[in-house]
């Protein structure tokens, strides 16, 4: 049998959990943006990240639904968080491509977006994440995936 694709971090984990965790909060209480919507983290493993976005009005369309937009930069920084577990205190990353595939509407008390790798090359990481829909009855829905490219590159002295 032919193995599929083989998902996860290409090199071992060289940090502590700690030292990830506290990196990937660090980068995400930097993000404005992310905490603007509301995004907190939920998880954070080496190579898989879930944040998660409350559902309330400032983040609705016009029918009450979450903004795409919104859902995007959920799963967008859900992947972001997940690229900085596997890179280096030199080293940072950003977003090249996304591809998002919406499969039903943003609603429910919050919305989880869980990243995992793909690809972690030398230069490319490859992202997907899957975002679902949390009732208040506990039922859950999903409501997109995403891919996510991001480019690698040494952190400079201005970053």
């Amino acid at each position: 049998m032919i193995e599929q694709f083989s998902r996860g971090p290409r090199q071992p984990q060289t940090q502590s959990q700690a030292e990830f965790d506290a990196r990937v909060r660090q980068t995400l209480d930097g993000q404005h943006f992310a905490k603007t919507l509301g995004i907190e983290p939920v998880s954070i493993e080496y190579g898989c990240v879930s944040l998660r976005l409350p559902v309330r009005p400032p983040v609705f369309q016009q029918y009450g639904y979450v903004h795409g937009g919104a859902i995007s930069a959920l799963m967008d920084t859900a992947t972001g968080m997940c690229s900085v577990t596997l890179l280096g205190p030199d080293e940072m990353a950003l977003t090249s491509e996304l591809k998002i595939n919406f499969l039903s509407p943003g609603e429910g008390d919050y919305l989880i977006a869980t990243a995992r790798v793909i690809k972690d090359g030398r230069r490319l990481l490859i992202m997907e994440a899957e975002a679902t829909a949390v009732f208040p009855s506990g039922d859950t829905r999903d409501v997109a995936h995403m891919t996510t490219t991001y480019i690698r590159f040494p952190r400079t002295s201005g970053d």
